[in-house]
C-alpha cells in the first residue's frame, strides 16, 4: 500500500535574511538535514547582504510556498508576493559576533527549534490527512 500524502508536493520556503546570511543558511540546512519528507528550502538575502548566499529574485519567488523573514531588515524589504505565497517573520536579531562561538551556538539551536516547529506542523497536518483517508475507506 503506498502512503497517501495529505498534500501534492512539499512545501517550497524561501528564508530571507538581510542582516546576515547565516540565518537562512541555517534554516535550510536544517529543513534539508530535518525536514525535507515534507519542505524544500532556499536560503536568500537581501541585494546589499554579502556571503556565500544568493540574492532574493522574482524567479525565487515564482517557485515559493512561503517566505520567512528572519530579521528587521528582511521584514522591512519583503517585496510583494504572489497569491497563495504566505509570509512568516520569525526573527533572529542581533547577530553575534564573529569571535562569539557560544552566541552562534544558540543561534543555531533557535533556528533548528523554529525549524522542528514548522516541520511539527507538517507532520500534524500529515497525520490528519491519514486519519481522514482512512475515515473515507
Amino acid at each position: 500500500m503506498t502512503k497517501n500524502m495529505g498534500y501534492k508536493r512539499r512545501a517550497r520556503v524561501i528564508f530571507l535574511s538581510g542582516l546576515h546570511p547565516a540565518p537562512a543558511n541555517l534554516a535550510a540546512h536544517y529543513v534539508h538535514k530535518l525536514g525535507s519528507e515534507w519542505l524544500e528550502a532556499r536560503a536568500a538575502v537581501l541585494p546589499d547582504v554579502e556571503g556565500d548566499v544568493p540574492a532574493l529574485d522574482e524567479a525565487m519567488l515564482a517557485w515559493a510556498d512561503l517566505l520567512v523573514t528572519l530579521d528587521a531588515a528582511a521584514l522591512a524589504a519583503k517585496p510583494a508576493l504572489r497569491a497563495g505565497v504566505q509570509h512568516r517573520h520569525y526573527p533572529f536579531e542581533p547577530i553575534p559576533s564573529v569571535s562569539d562561538k557560544v552566541a552562534w551556538q544558540a543561534l543555531a539551536a533557535k533556528v533548528r527549534g523554529r525549524v522542528e516547529g514548522m516541520i511539527g506542523g507538517m507532520r500534524l497536518m500529515q497525520k490528519a490527512a491519514d486519519e481522514f483517508n482512512v475515515k473515507e475507506e
